[in-house]
Parts: structure tokens; C-alpha cells; sequence
């Protein structure tokens, strides 16, 4: 066929939201033209197939923790206090607490996506190319906005706000080919997109900050800027001496040599809480994979790798292991690394427990995340069929097989494969790239056999 067509039109409810907004319509359209049935094409010997598409279409997301926003909850006193409701000698009765504000204009988050592709099929059907271009309007977004203690309740939430933007290309090609009894196959895949915070509301200058554990806020989400972008001060190195203390711009009483020297940012000549900005993007570059396949006779070998460019990783980790005003483990760099006599080009600022200074949040916490893995590799062997035959089986392969056996990267943390939404904030995107720790993944050998009877 030469032109293909789609239309779809969905009606989703969800009981997270009040009535008025419980149902939402999403429309979605897709065409496309298989180009290679055109004459001119087909007599192109090198294009066995060819189409282009193109879409457009609105989705509805209300993953959200079953708390029903629309309603305001309330739960028994946690403490058991108690009322006298009338008086000396009448009915104690338990108060209730706000366990959550409802918020009844609660409504489904929108995706509306436009993509334009291509899919080729070349030269013996040898060469796969699939390419496509998108962009992404998240609008309406679910999350949770701090609110006042004051309020009475700690519980935060969930509301509609703002409008975030993705635009991105995706490309994997594919080419296979065989050299007398050798077969093998090479597939790439890479992916790019950026990310832009449209709007919060309708005040310009409003901003959202993530990630407040023992520390103040991390990440900052604001208009103009990717989501969940690093936010804090700039450390040039560590004060070496009493003349660069001199010069150095003055944070308080801190500044002096040993310590970190925070960059002024705004040129006003000392170090406030004016001169934080934006110190990292936890949003990659690009994402890319690697698939190899290679057999020979009754032999196969398959490897696939992944790996992460350009995004950078908040390492909180180094909050807790590089100084030392906080009992626990330390690093080497502690040892090795830390200033101790005038002159000394350090890492980390001087040894001295009273210091809580050196861990506002920085640059030096900030680290390149990229990466590349081997995933997987696996050797099979499949038992020939005279063999097979004679052992009354249908199929025979006996196989071994590693993963994540090998991991490039200059990260300092555990593991540079961190899930993007940290786990201790409610998958939230404006926590995401921040490591707490997380477990790494494991290297992993196994043997196996298949059998078919």
C-alpha cells in the first residue's frame, strides 16, 4: 500500500480526580507514504524499501500515588490528645488532624507530540535505517509543590502546573551481511533531546526547588532552564595561602586559606546566597546502544552496550564521605587530598570538624555522569542436528554469559547508572540525577543449557 492512515480517540477516567474533572479526550492521527512504490523510485536498485510518516496525537498521564487529591483527608490525633467537649466531667473526645489538603481541581497531565520519521530498507535488504525527529509538550504537569508548615499538614499536594517542552531525534541503523559461513550483524541506536521548562504559572520568575534532605534545596526548576537543573555556588579549588586568601572574595567569616573558594558570581565583591546559580544539567547530551552479532557454524556471539553522554550527576554521596563534620566512613581523598600547610594545591579544604561551610551545595558535589557498559555478552553453541538425532531431542544449546561485565566512565560514585528520578522523593523528575547512594548494579556469569524435546 502507498498511503497509510490511523485515527484513534480515547476517553480515560481516573477516580484520583473530582468529578468535574475525572474524564479526559485524547485524539491522536498518524500517515504515511510507502515512497518506494512510486516508479522513479523503484527503479533505484539500492532501495528495497522506503516510507515516510509523520504523527500527532495527545496522551493522558495520572500516575500519581493513590492519595485522591481531590479531597481533604483527616486522620486521629497521632499523639491521643484529647477535649474535654463540655466540661469537667463530660466525654473526652480525640481530635483529628489535616492529613491532606484536597485539591478539586485535580485534572489529567497532558502529552501532545508531533513526530516526523523515516524507515529505509537498502541495498538487499542488508542496511535498516529508522530516523525519527519529535517534539513533546507536557502540559498541566502533576507534582507537588512545597507548602508552609505552617499549613498544619506536612503532606504536599499534588497540583497542576506549568508546561515543559522535549524536542529530540532518534536514529538506529542496522546492517547484516554474511562472508561465506561467517553471519554477523551491527546495529546502533542514538538518541538526543533537550529539555525546556516553558512555564511554571503565570509568573515568569517562578521557581520549584528538589531534594532537601539535611541539605538545602539541590535542583531548581524554573522557565527558560532543563527541568531539575543543579543549583548552587561555584567552588574555584581550595585557598591555598594567606595572599589568595586576601584576595579571595569574602563569605563571612569563612574565607581563608584551606577552604573552599566560592566564586562571587555577581561581582558585588563577597560570597551570598546571590551568587548561587546554576551549576549542572542532569540531562544527557546524547544516549546511545551497541548490538553485535556474530556466528560461525554452529557458534554465536551477541554483545550489547549502552551507555550516557554529557549528563552530570549531583554526587550527595560525597556530602557525607569527603568532610568531616558527620560520623561515618570517610574517603582516601580525605586523607590524601585535604589542605595542610600553607601553599598546599588541595582537593578538599583542611581537616576541622567545625566546618559545615565546606558542604554547602557546589560544584565539587557535581561530577560528569557519562558512561559506557557492556550489558551483556553470551556464547552459544548449538549441538549439531546428527547429535541432537541421536539423543532423541528437537534442540540442544549449551551457552555462557556475562553481564555488566565492563563499565567506562570517570564518575567517582558506585555506580554512574543511576535511575534519573532518585528513589526518596516520589520519582519526581525535579529530583532527578542526584545519586543518594544508590545500589549498584551487579556483574553477573552464568552457564546455561537449553533443551527442546
Amino acid at each position: 500500500d502507498f498511503l497509510l492512515a490511523d485515527f484513534t480517540l480515547r476517553r480515560d477516567g481516573s477516580s484520583r480526580f473530582s468529578p468535574a474533572y475525572r474524564y479526559g479526550v485524547f485524539p491522536a492521527f498518524s500517515v504515511g507514504a510507502r515512497i518506494s512504490e512510486l516508479a522513479f523510485i523503484k527503479k533505484i536498485t539500492a532501495i528495497n524499501d522506503l516510507k515516510v510518516r509523520a504523527g500527532w496525537g495527545k496522551t493522558g498521564n495520572q500516575l500519581i500515588p493513590n492519595v485522591y487529591i481531590a479531597y481533604t483527608l483527616f486522620t486521629p490525633d497521632p499523639n491521643n490528645n484529647a477535649y474535654d467537649i463540655g466540661g469537667a466531667g463530660n466525654a473526652i473526645a480525640s481530635g483529628f488532624d489535616i492529613a491532606q489538603f484536597g485539591n478539586s481541581n485535580g485534572r489529567w497531565e497532558t502529552n501532545t507530540s508531533t513526530n516526523i520519521g523515516l524507515d529505509a530498507s537498502l541495498f538487499n535488504n542488508k542496511l535498516d535505517v529508522a530516523f525519527d525527529w519529535y517534539t513533546r509538550t507536557t502540559s498541566d504537569m502533576l507534582t507537588q509543590v512545597p507548602i508552609p508548615r505552617s499549613s498544619g499538614t506536612g503532606s504536599i499536594p499534588f497540583v497542576n502546573i506549568g508546561e515543559v517542552n522535549n524536542t529530540g531525534i532518534d536514529l538506529n541503523v542496522t546492517y547484516r551481511d554474511q562472508i561465506g559461513q561467517l553471519r554477523y550483524s551491527i546495529s546502533g541506536q542514538i538518541s538526543q533531546y533537550k529539555n525546556n521548562v516553558v512555564k511554571l504559572n503565570d509568573d515568569p520568575n517562578a521557581s520549584i526547588f528538589g531534594f532537601v534532605t539535611r541539605v538545602p534545596a539541590i535542583s531548581l526548576t524554573k522557565a527558560g532552564l532543563p527541568i531539575a537543573s543543579f543549583f548552587g555556588y561555584i567552588v574555584d579549588g581550595v585557598i591555598k595561602d594567606d595572599a589568595e586568601a586576601a584576595s579571595a572574595p569574602k563569605l563571612g567569616t569563612y574565607t581563608r586559606a584551606g577552604v573552599f573558594k566560592f566564586r562571587d558570581v555577581n561581582g558585588d565583591g563577597v560570597v551570598t546566597a546571590a551568587d548561587k546559580t546554576i551549576i549542572g544539567n542532569p540531562h544527557p547530551d546524547f544516549n546511545y546502544g551497541l548490538n553485535v552479532s556474530l556466528g560461525y557454524k554452529n557458534w554465536d556471539l551477541t554483545l550489547f552496550g549502552q551507555g550516557v553522554q554529557g549528563n552530570e550527576i549531583f554526587n550527595y554521596t560525597r556530602y557525607w564521605i569527603d568532610f568531616n563534620t558527620f560520623q561515618g566512613n570517610r574517603s582516601k581523598e580525605m586523607l590524601y587530598n585535604s589542605w595542610k600547610k600553607q601553599g598546599d594545591v588541595a582537593m578538599l579544604p583542611r581537616l576541622n570538624s567545625q566546618d559545615a561551610t565546606s558542604q554547602q551545595i557546589s560544584s565539587y558535589m557535581v561530577e560528569d555522569g557519562s558512561y559506557f557498559r557492556i550489558k551483556n555478552i553470551q556464547l552459544t553453541y548449538t549441538v549439531p542436528n546428527t547429535i541432537i538425532k541421536k539423543l532423541k531431542l528437537s534442540a540442544l544449546q549449551v551457552y555462557v554469559q556475562g553481564q555488566n561485565l565492563f563499565t567506562f566512565t570517570n564518575y567517582r560514585g558506585l555506580d554512574p547508572d543511576i535511575n534519573l528520578r532518585t528513589s526518596g522523593n516520589d520519582n519526581q523528575d525535579i529530583h532527578m540525577g542526584i545519586d543518594e547512594g544508590a545500589f549498584p548494579v551487579a556483574k553477573s556469569y552464568n552457564i546455561g543449557l537449553k533443551v527442546g524435546f
